[in-house]
């Protein structure tokens, strides 16, 4: 029973992240705040902490859950901090901590829909890091190019 209720809010944290994650970034990328970023981090949170009570119910097969969860959230986190922060460039590593717990997400879902393959867990880490660092140093670039204009002037 209480593992089914843990697995149930497991699996509806990851469906809210996956679903919030994309358009958190996107307002970040435009440089916005608001409740999306905050949504998407609880339901990584979330997605975290029911992945360490899974791996409380049964630790000897899922031990793994619990530093899988602890990095994923990391990321989350970071993005969190950046956005509190408000210093220059805050956008660009909102969007790389945001994104870093997105590949964690499709990451874990490749892993248990293909279980035993190692290209489920190299697939999206290596594609979503590649677009991830394309888009987040593209933000850099213009960032620093407008405090470079605002130093100027």
């Amino acid at each position: 029973m209480l593992h089914t209720v843990i697995l149930a809010m497991h699996v509806a944290a990851g469906v809210l992240g996956v679903l919030f994650g994309p358009l958190a970034i996107a307002w970040l990328a435009r440089g916005l705040t608001g409740w999306l970023a905050s949504a998407y981090h609880l339901s990584v949170g979330l997605v975290c902490l029911s992945a360490i009570g899974l791996a409380a119910l049964d630790p000897a097969r899922l031990w793994w859950f619990v530093l899988i969860a602890a990095g994923s959230y990391a990321f989350a986190a970071r993005g969190m901090a950046a956005i509190r922060s408000g210093r220059p460039g805050w956008s660009a590593r909102a969007v790389r901590g945001f994104g870093g717990a997105y590949i964690a997400l499709w990451t874990a879902i490749a892993v248990v829909s293909l279980p035993g393959q190692p290209l489920a867990w190299a697939v999206p880490t290596v594609v979503g890091t590649v677009v991830l660092e394309r888009f987040a140093g593209s933000m850099g670039r213009r960032e620093s190019a407008a405090v470079d204009r605002a130093t100027a002037a």
